[in-house]
């Protein structure tokens, strides 16, 4: 038993261990551990030649795995840009250069607005900058919202309630699942993840920028500055809405397993001989495609066994890592709080 089981409860510790959680806060057993998470990103995503590419390079030097997170960001923002895309001619470039500028400053604000909880964004339009809206001129074929207008039941969230029209039309909050990123709309769990249509245009990149949200969420700083009970609360929404879509999928035996059909494995999804890409279960909530439900338990994962391995080496924190726990909300991580001001008399 753990801090998280004390805490949360045994299933947040079970997530913990997806892939053999992390166990050893060492430098060099945190990167390779920060590294299997962009490992397991460029695999689902596609762009994991590249960053094998860059890694290599990495390990090469003496420095290793030091520059990691700036080196896979840089190769995702390269990999994201370069994708062939269908642009319709109706929209002008000056119109989506102001809808990636809204986007990426909505993101940055919120997260330095929110530091505590970054990986969930839930705000009333009203309560962002311009209403969450960007200027599209005499184009009528986008609706003018930075986002999706995501607030009906998904597996996310249990539906927002309905607010005001807000200058862009927008009926409810603006809701975004940041730490899942790219799959970032609970209505909308399909094979493609919605979140890489977020254009580049000039130098505005807001699938980067989120990118790097979600990615700063594996990083010791980033995770300790982080509210864990609201990263617990929405993996917990997402479970159980994820479990009754999944309801009809049977557990995996590898003594009667058939090639191409799915099966739930602990608490992932596995197919033999077959992509999970190809296999999507109707739920209630709508579409849940199998390889996006194993990248958001994988991304709860990577949060919950980072912040369970920082807080059992406490002692070993650096002075920007307890400098990061100290402004933390989170009642779970009182007693360490107490070691701060311990250290710094």
């Amino acid at each position: 038993m753990t801090v998280l089981t004390t805490c949360y409860g045994a299933d947040i510790e079970a997530v913990a261990d997806v892939d053999g959680g992390l166990r050893d806060l060492s430098s060099d057993a945190v990167a390779e551990f920060v590294l299997r998470q962009w490992n397991d990103v460029a695999k689902t995503l596609g762009f994991l030649y590249p960053l094998t590419t860059v890694t290599r390079g990495l390990r090469a030097n003496v420095s290793g795995l030091t520059g990691l997170q700036s080196a896979a960001l840089a190769t995702f923002e390269q990999w994201v840009r370069a994708r062939p895309r269908e642009l319709s001619p109706e929209i002008p470039e000056s119109v989506r250069t102001g809808r990636a500028q809204v986007r990426q400053e909505l993101l940055l604000g919120y997260a330095a607005k929110r530091p505590d909880f970054v990986w969930y964004l839930e705000e009333a339009a009203s309560s962002l900058p311009g209403g969450g809206c960007y200027a599209r001129g005499a184009v009528t074929t986008v609706s003018g919202r930075a986002f999706a207008d995501d607030n009906a039941p998904g597996y996310f969230h249990d539906g927002a309630r309905g607010l005001p029209a807000g200058a862009c039309g927008w009926a409810g909050p603006v809701v975004l699942s940041i730490g899942t990123f790219p799959w970032t709309y609970g209505s909308r769990l399909y094979r493609r993840p919605p979140g890489l249509d977020w254009d580049s245009s000039g130098k505005w990149a807001p699938a980067v920028t989120a990118m790097s949200l979600c990615a700063s969420l594996w990083q010791p700083e980033g995770n300790l500055r982080q509210d864990a009970r609201l990263v617990v609360t929405s993996y917990r929404r997402f479970q159980r809405h994820a479990d009754d879509a999944l309801r009809g999928v049977p557990v995996y035996d590898v003594r009667t397993a058939v090639p191409g059909m799915l099966y739930r494995r602990g608490l992932l999804l596995h197919t033999e001989q077959d992509s999970l890409e190809t296999h999507t279960v109707r739920g209630a909530r709508g579409p849940l495609a199998a390889n996006a439900y194993n990248y958001c338990i994988r991304r709860f994962a990577a949060f919950f066994a980072l912040r369970r391995s920082l807080l059992t080496g406490s002692q070993n924190l650096t002075t920007d890592q307890w400098r990061a726990l100290s402004t933390n909300t989170d009642p779970c991580v009182k007693p360490f709080l107490k070691l701060v001001a311990q250290a710094s008399r």
